[in-house]
């Protein structure tokens, strides 16, 4: 019996793919499967899966790309388990990190949870610096709450018929539909929690144009979750990135005087990047809801 099933979205990475399922499969419960699917990849990744088809019970998906959360959600709807967990094909899970989200899922259902995640490049400034980011984001969040509101899709789950009857993740959304799901999560009653011991190491292997991408890209997302719902999570935004030098100190003063300055400079241009991509997606919203509005007039002269 199928009791666990994990989903592994990936987009033209089969040596990282390659990566994450040999770190699986090191301690891999007999009551799980892994549903891969692939986005849109260029290349046939039968041959990447074919050795763990069997130790890891895999079936292999394959998708238009339609970006993250609607290959997501085809996974999810192929998904035979009670419980689905997700992680990235750039990710490597510790041992036991598949048993131990399963066992936060069941603590008091329906209850979604999420583990601990890791930089696996640590000599890569750039992974370094995105990796402080987020770790910082769900750390002042938690302390401000006094509970858990949001944890990455590289490393959750969820009890499987209930984020089914929530539609799973919407696929309008690129970047920030982590975020978007939690939040619907949260609004329809359901527990959220952090199980620390499901541990992923991420191998985000990034250079200076991908690092800024990355952070334009969020910026994009975050202006349309923050336009997509009537809550204070703009304002708490704007609290983070005001408190945001304080939180980073200690950590700067942990990498030493030249690493700490290269990653201050590296979350200086994360900054711009993220404003930037915030503003360009604001922008684009605009034009499209005078669109709207303009073809609704139309059609009422009609």
């Amino acid at each position: 019996m199928i009791r666990i099933s994990i989903v592994i979205p990936t987009k033209d990475r089969p040596g990282p793919l390659a990566a994450c399922l040999t770190a699986l499969a090191a301690s891999f419960p007999p009551d799980a499967e892994t549903v891969v699917v692939s986005d849109g990849c260029a290349q046939d990744l039968g041959p990447i899966v074919a050795p763990f088809v069997e130790a890891l019970r895999l079936r292999l998906l394959r998708v238009e790309h339609q970006g993250p959360a609607a290959a997501r959600n085809r996974g999810l709807e192929a998904a035979r388990g009670e419980i689905v967990a997700f992680t990235d094909d750039d990710c490597r899970p510790h041992p036991g990190w598949l048993t131990a989200l399963a066992s936060g899922v069941c603590l008091s259902p329906p209850r979604a949870v999420g583990g601990s995640t890791y930089n696996g490049l640590p000599a890569n400034v750039y992974a370094d610096a995105a990796q402080i980011v987020l770790c910082l984001l769900a750390r002042h969040d938690q302390a401000e709450t006094g509970r858990e509101r949001f944890v990455p899709s590289n490393n959750f789950a969820f009890p499987a018929e209930a984020l089914l009857r929530l539609g799973g993740f919407d696929e309008s959304f690129r970047t920030a539909e982590d975020r978007e799901l939690c939040r619907r999560w949260a609004q329809a009653g359901f527990a959220m929690g952090r199980v620390a011991e499901a541990g992923v190491d991420h191998d985000e292997r990034l250079d200076l144009a991908g690092f800024v991408r990355k952070f334009f890209a969020y910026g994009r997302g975050a202006a349309k979750f923050h336009d997509s719902g009537a809550d204070p999570s703009l304002r708490e935004s704007a609290g983070f990135h005001f408190r945001l030098p304080v939180l980073l100190l200690p950590e700067l003063r942990r990498r030493g005087v030249w690493r700490g300055a290269a990653i201050a400079a590296l979350l200086a241009l994360w900054e711009i990047a993220n404003i930037g991509g915030y503003l360009a997606e604001r922008a684009r919203l605009a034009v499209q809801g005078r669109s709207r509005t303009n073809a609704t007039a139309r059609s009422r002269v009609r």
